[in-house]
């Protein structure tokens, strides 16, 4: 058994740190290869089961049944050593011959699953509880809350802030919904019936930033028009100004906002007579203002005049126990909207993306569940149905995903070869620690077309 041989030291790496119990036998029925996880599981030593037959040690185990008949048997429960577990097994046939060269099985305490079942019905409990909460603390388009304490105090400031007309400083990455805190502000204050005028500051061109938010007068400059034209905080007067990005805004002109956060007037461009404002200024920003007011790119007694309340939005990646609340909203939300039923979601793409970290934040979830949502289309999705990034850089990898879809073994070799290439970056050393000759791993990175 050469060839299962060779297999075995290709992988073992991978199995050895599995959470499920593994036993491969040759075709006939003498075991090869058990995991670390098999102990613990059923209670045997796996120094007394290595080249023993498996009716011997298991008499109750399914292999030389599948070895005999080439077909695999799922979802089986078996007794072993007066335990309980259920497994998947499957028959090892050689790729190029066909021929069958002996079964895998893979397995896990019933008592297990049981204990996790419980904790999953636990968890949707919590889960439904959330649920309730998030109604009273909907936005327009996205939740804006869970359990994860930073959030909760991000909107328990966010409340505090709508009660007041103090400006407001949102600090958080691309994505995590700063637009969205901001007008939940508004819509909680005073002032909901009145305009709610948002402005990103660096999509804005630097010449012309200036007349887009303080309007500008007839004739004021080439191109401009004869009537003249008000700017946005004259459009928000009375209501909200949110400055999105302020930290990418021209340095001059954060001297004339801080002139009109002090004064409460502007004057457009070109113009000779100031106009009085009542408008609210709640700014955002993905930068360190701190850094940049001590480099000198932000001027500092703006920052403090904006800084009056200060709200920090934690990454996605920093408040995962909030992740299978997010997916649920935006599934009902995208499903009303695609006009389809909401999707089920199987157990291994759930995995995938509750372990992505997301550096593109809430907006990247709502991208990537949209997208699936439009490939899927047998209400159930799943991994096939992901971005391929979300598999390629997860550490489940492909044995966390055997209840899904059993993978080729061609598929979890493949896998440890790219994963060795990627932390060694020496094909010789990639060699000596799978255990195979250069020639082989040359051989495979070829069959497989992997990229050095």
């Amino acid at each position: 058994m050469k060839i299962l041989s060779e297999m075995i030291n290709s992988i073992e790496i991978v199995l050895n740190h599995v959470h499920e119990g593994i036993v491969i036998a040759d075709r006939d029925g003498k075991v090869l290869y058990v995991n670390e996880a098999n102990e613990r599981i059923t209670g045997l030593e796996n120094s007394k089961i290595l080249g023993k037959y498996v009716k011997d040690v298991a008499p109750e185990s399914s292999i030389p049944e599948v070895i005999k008949t080439g077909k695999e048997k799922l979802g089986v429960k078996t007794r072993v050593n007066d335990r309980y577990v259920i497994s998947n097994i499957v028959p090892i046939k050689d790729k190029e011959s066909n021929e069958l060269i002996g079964a895998i099985s893979v397995f896990l305490d019933i008592t297990e699953l049981e204990t996790l079942n419980a904790r999953l019905i636990k968890a949707q409990e919590k889960i439904n509880k959330l649920s309730l909460q998030l109604s009273s603390f909907m936005g327009n388009e996205e939740p804006i809350i869970g359990k994860n304490a930073k959030m909760q105090k991000a909107f328990s400031l966010a409340l505090k802030a709508a009660n007041v007309n103090s400006n407001v400083l949102i600090i958080g990455e691309s994505g995590t919904g700063k637009e969205v805190v901001a007008k939940f502000i508004h819509e909680k204050g005073t002032r909901k019936n009145k305009p709610f005028v948002a402005v990103n500051c660096g999509a804005i061109p630097e010449n012309l930033l200036e007349s887009e938010l303080f309007g500008y007068e007839r004739g004021a400059f080439t191109g401009a028009s004869s009537k003249g034209k008000p700017g946005l905080f004259e459009q928000a007067n009375g209501g909200t100004i949110f400055l999105d990005e302020i930290g990418d805004m021209p340095f001059a002109l954060q001297v004339k906002l801080l002139r009109v956060l002090q004064e409460k007037e502007i004057m457009r461009v070109g113009g000779t007579q100031k106009i009085k404002l009542d408008v609210r200024v709640i700014a955002a920003t993905n930068r360190d203002l701190e850094t940049m007011v001590k480099e000198k790119k932000f001027r500092e007694d703006l920052y403090y005049r904006l800084n009056v309340i200060k709200i920090d939005l934690p990454p996605l990646r920093e408040r995962k126990e909030d992740l299978p609340l997010y997916i649920s909203y935006f599934l009902n939300k995208l499903s009303s909207r695609l006009g389809k039923e909401k999707p089920k979601v199987a157990s291994a793409a759930m995995k995938l993306l509750l372990n992505y970290d997301y550096p593109g934040n809430i907006r990247e979830l709502e991208n990537i569940l949209e997208k699936s949502l439009i490939i899927d289309d047998d209400g159930s999705i799943t991994v096939e149905d992901l971005p391929d990034y979300l598999l390629k850089g997860n550490t489940y990898k492909y044995f966390d995903l055997l209840k899904e879809r059993w993978p080729k073994l061609y598929e979890v070799e493949k896998s440890v070869i790219e994963e060795s290439i990627k932390v060694f970056k020496n094909k010789t050393k990639v060699a000596e620690i799978l255990g195979i000759p250069r020639s082989t791993l040359y051989r495979k990175i070829k069959e497989y077309g992997i990229k050095c």
